[in-house]
């Protein structure tokens, strides 16, 4: 009984420090459950996208995908505090903006947003809404039909949206057991000492198997890991070439980077399911 209740603290504490969704008082608070939270990252992601998706879907019935996407986004920006978002912005400036390592750790702790992050950002969100607006343009959401297996049904999308944030997560977690921290102190420091094996396992189930339903109702998607993986492994050559490990923001800009692949492969993997 006190594994469970020790792990759903565990999962309140990762959920405060990715969200602003308040836990219960009864949760509290050490420094020493964040780098041990960290392993709920992707179920984290699997309520996030889950919430992202109630709201599409009700306005979807109502507005059409492109506009029930947008309100879904500023939805999740509002309860995230668009965490991953500045992060990614960060992470653009610093990479975009210094030469070296120093340099670098300096512009990206720097609360002001620089060009290199004003452009960033906006390619990013432009690329998020694009292409998940394409991607969900002829999905038909029939309340009546619900089955699991069956196309273009509630739970099939709901699938997309979850596995864009949970995989997106679990690569984040990757990163953070594949390169050191890069800096003496910061905000991702608690969470970053003594990240196991068995830690990052545990995050690839949740993070994970959201995508692997879904490759498995829709084969096609697995064809997701030609733009995903690229991409991740040129972050990996970034950060280990020019700060020699990751920070906060870096994680951040994992998120995104991965998300925003699993919404632009949508366009020509699933309409053309």
């Amino acid at each position: 009984m006190q594994t469970i209740v020790t792990e759903i603290r565990l999962f309140f504490v990762c959920l405060s420090f990715l969200s602003r969704i308040p836990s219960p008082k009864w949760i509290g608070f050490k420094e020493e459950w964040l780098h041990k939270s960290i392993k709920y990252s992707p179920s984290v992601g699997i309520l996030l996208g889950s919430l992202q998706w109630i709201v599409f879907t009700i306005f979807h019935t109502f507005l059409g995908p492109s506009v029930s996407f947008v309100l879904s986004l500023g939805f999740l920006l509002i309860l995230t505090g668009a965490f991953h978002e500045d992060g990614f912005s960060d992470f653009c400036d610093g990479i975009g903006g210094g030469w070296k390592r120093e340099d670098i750790l300096r512009i990206m702790k720097d609360s002001r947003v620089g060009s290199f992050g004003a452009a960033g950002i906006s390619l990013l969100l432009v690329l998020k809404i694009l292409g998940a607006s394409d991607s969900l343009q002829n999905i038909k959401i029939h309340w009546d039909q619900i089955s699991f297996g069956k196309q273009n049904q509630p739970i099939s999308v709901w699938l997309y949206f979850i596995s864009a944030h949970s995989l997106s997560r679990f690569f984040s977690v990757l990163m953070m057991r594949l390169l050191p921290y890069a800096k003496e102190e910061g905000y991702a420091k608690p969470m970053a000492k003594e990240i196991t094996w068995p830690q990052t396992f545990f995050a690839s189930l949740s993070g994970g198997i959201p995508f692997l339903v879904l490759t498995y109702l829709y084969p096609k998607f697995l064809l997701s890991l030609v733009l995903i993986l690229p991409c991740l492994y040129y972050m990996y050559s970034l950060m280990k070439r020019w700060i020699g490990g990751f920070t906060g923001d870096c994680l951040g800009a994992v998120q995104q980077v991965v998300e925003t692949c699993i919404w632009v492969s949508g366009v020509f993997l699933w309409i053309s399911i």
